[in-house]
């Protein structure tokens, strides 16, 4: 994971990212390294790329503790770090029952999401901290360092539900949506255009990210030329012309020519 992280920062990638899941349900063996840890790892054995969660689940830590956290690598990583949030979605339901957590409906899952952006932007910025909500509360937390970002490190929400978007629009710096259609991803963007307007807040303001896993990946001595191609013809499909950051998955011990062909991808949209 390292010698990506490095390859890709040589190649002159923006970021890597991590997911953060327990077990991963799209894993059959469930085998996975724990998404702050290894960030921390990464972070410490590179020095210009990006680091960032794609997504934490916000069901998996006390925002406080994910306050510390965040600041302690932003810290190791010399103000690197995005950190993407979201709620977890019905597919980590078995992993979070299975792990002792709860899986709660999408109206609590929505407000733990909200106070744990609260709770971090209040510790990220504030000397002590207060905070009582439906589902959290502070009496006087303390977090020091801060981040090194000001006023604090990017935070982006991940999600398609209409809910996730007012939440976007109101607190978030960046938003991540993956597997939508062309009309989909359409009615999501008027959506969040219109909550942006009525929060009067610049639509601009907002990065604009999609994730997903290349289809078709370089083995050997396959053709390059239609592989890039078909992966560049892929992301027009997939995406629109507001979204300005690509974040793809190339699977378990991907060839590094893949990385290559991903760059050229980008750059060839």
């Amino acid at each position: 994971m390292v010698a990506v992280a490095k390859e890709c920062e040589n190649l002159g990638y923006d970021s890597v990212w991590a997911y953060d899941h327990l077990s991963p349900f799209w894993i059959q063996s469930g085998s996975s390294l724990e998404c702050w840890t290894v960030l921390a790892g990464v972070a410490e054995r590179t020095s210009k790329i990006r680091i960032g969660s794609l997504v934490t689940n916000a069901n998996l830590r006390n925002p406080a503790l994910l306050a510390k956290m965040s600041s302690t690598v932003d810290n190791i990583s010399d103000g690197r770090l995005i950190l993407g949030l979201g709620t977890g979605d019905s597919l980590s339901r078995r992993e979070l029952l299975s792990s002792g957590f709860r899986f709660s409906d999408l109206e609590e899952r929505v407000g733990r999401l909200k106070e744990t952006i609260l709770i971090l932007k209040a510790m990220w910025s504030e000397d002590e901290s207060f905070f009582q909500g439906k589902y959290h509360s502070l009496a006087g937390a303390v977090n020091y360092p801060k981040p090194r970002q000001k006023p604090h490190p990017p935070l982006w929400i991940g999600g398609k539900h209409s809910r996730i978007l007012d939440l976007v629009a109101e607190m978030a710096d960046g938003w991540n949506y993956w597997r939508l259609s062309k009309k989909e991803l359409k009615q999501r963007n008027q959506y969040l255009s219109l909550r942006c307007s009525e929060l009067n807040r610049p639509r601009y303001e907002i990065v604009k990210s999609w994730s997903g896993a290349l289809q078709r990946l370089p083995h050997r001595d396959e053709d390059l030329t239609q592989i890039l191609r078909n992966s560049i013809q892929q992301l027009k499909n997939e995406t629109d012309a507001e979204t300005t950051y690509f974040i793809a998955s190339f699977g378990a011990r991907a060839p590094p020519k893949s990385y290559e062909i991903f760059a050229d991808v980008v750059r060839n949209l």
